[in-house]
């Protein structure tokens, strides 16, 4: 008898900072729910990250799935950009969880807002909207796919980064940033493009966008518990933490 092979690879860091490139990076995905009579739905939906990497979306009340998640919060989040070329030889994550609503009266939502029309410039249109909604997904495991032979079964502490100081100081960092270290974000670029926007950061790297172009830089480690904004900006800028 044929031994059987497990398909699946021990976790290595390797395949924890491609699940957090790809959560991080991703501007859409394709979310799926269940409907009433249990069959499955499945749509697309713009994406975010809160500060520890769970995914974020803003969806309309009107819609199909916003309805069966407010029956059933049970939801899967696939995420990952196909290039030229086979589309599944392209990495890929498939997230499963719980949709939570956002209040708009709550504290986490102004941050989550922001950060996710910073990602999002056009959302801020209509983000606002009476029927509009932010749900957060409390992930509870993801399945990797990094391409032929990369497979991987992630938990929670995988992909997402601890919370920190960090989440409250943001917006003045990205401020400081965007206005102040020009020159460190295009040097972050290929090429040294202009146009890059710090979006997000976190104890395990930070997000820039460019246009409709989202990439991310992961840390040698973690930032520790930064004191201030100018704590965290030195740690940043200097090359030396980046890989």
């Amino acid at each position: 008898m044929q031994k059987q092979v497990n398909p699946i690879n021990e976790t290595n860091n390797d395949a924890r900072v491609l699940a957090r490139q790809l959560i991080r990076t991703a501007r859409f995905g394709a979310i799926g729910v269940l409907q009433d009579d249990g069959s499955p739905l499945v749509s697309r939906v713009l994406v975010g990250t809160d500060a520890t990497g769970n995914p974020v979306i803003l969806i309309s009340e009107l819609s199909d799935h916003t309805k069966a998640i407010k029956k059933n919060n049970q939801v899967s989040l696939l995420l990952g950009e196909p290039k030229k070329g086979d589309p599944v030889a392209h990495p890929r994550i498939s997230l499963q969880g719980n949709a939570r609503l956002i209040p708009k009266e709550s504290d986490q939502y102004s941050n989550i807002r922001a950060r996710f029309i910073a990602r999002h410039p056009k959302s801020e249109l209509y983000i606002g909207f009476a029927d509009f909604q932010i749900f957060q997904i409390d992930a509870k495991s993801a399945n990797l796919n990094g391409g032929f032979g990369k497979a991987f079964h992630l938990k929670p502490n995988d992909f997402l980064s601890i919370e920190t100081k960090l989440s409250m100081m943001e917006s003045e960092i990205i401020n400081i940033i965007n206005n102040q270290h020009k020159d460190f974000l295009s040097n972050h670029a290929k090429n040294n493009e202009s146009g890059w926007r710090l979006i997000g950061i976190d104890c395990d790297g930070f997000d820039v966008a460019n246009g409709d172009i989202i990439d991310r830089r992961e840390f040698k480690v973690p930032m520790s518990e930064a004191i201030s904004p100018a704590d965290a900006i030195a740690f940043l800028t200097n090359s030396d933490n980046l890989k």
